[in-house]
């Protein structure tokens, strides 16, 4: 069993991003603001981040970037990740605006996250989210403790939590036989 300390990534700024009409992933090179900066850093210094050993992050600049600061702080090597990248909006990665993400989230969660194959829905259904993620750090669980830089829809997978702010911090138990919980309604 690893003890996954997942880290939601810092603050993102879009405005570089979309300024230049980068549209589907060209949208994730979104750096982070300073807010979301001093949130990692900040992050970095809690006591709940003591004892692991590894750092491993989403590709997306924004978790990178988070990873980074981490990394200084803590003196830890980082690995990259790619299947605990955010939730896919639009699997034809052409999405040129929030809109189309925000869109995406509403019928998602409308949806309770899954459709039948037969729907031809456009975005990644939460289960595959939750398969990608757990086959990805299954390799990890040679470690004791690790901390995981990824995406609240991600941490959502591994435990529900309605709103997980920027660099929220969630603890879990990780073993081969961790299982999705799917969908929680809220309360």
């Amino acid at each position: 069993m690893t003890k996954l300390i997942l880290i939601r990534h810092g603050e993102p700024d879009y405005s570089f991003v979309t300024e230049r009409k980068f549209k589907g992933h060209g949208l994730d090179l979104a750096q982070l603001t300073e807010k979301g900066k001093e949130l990692a850093r900040n992050a970095a210094k809690d006591e709940r981040l003591n004892g692991a050993k590894l750092i491993v992050s989403s590709p997306y600049t924004r978790a990178l970037q988070t990873a980074a600061i981490i990394s200084k702080e803590r003196n830890l090597d980082i690995e990259i990740e790619v299947d605990i990248h955010e939730w896919l909006p639009d699997l034809s990665f052409s999405y040129i605006s929030d809109d189309v993400v925000k869109a995406a989230g509403k019928e998602c969660t409308l949806c309770k996250g899954e459709y039948a194959e037969s729907d031809k829905r456009n975005w990644e259904k939460l289960s595959a989210v939750a398969a990608r993620a757990f086959k990805g750090l299954e390799k990890y669980l040679c470690y004791d403790k690790i901390i995981v830089v990824t995406h609240g829809v991600v941490m959502r997978q591994f435990m529900y939590q309605d709103d997980i702010p920027y660099c929220g911090i969630l603890e879990v138990d990780f073993s081969k036989s961790f299982k999705w919980g799917g969908w929680i309604e809220k309360k």
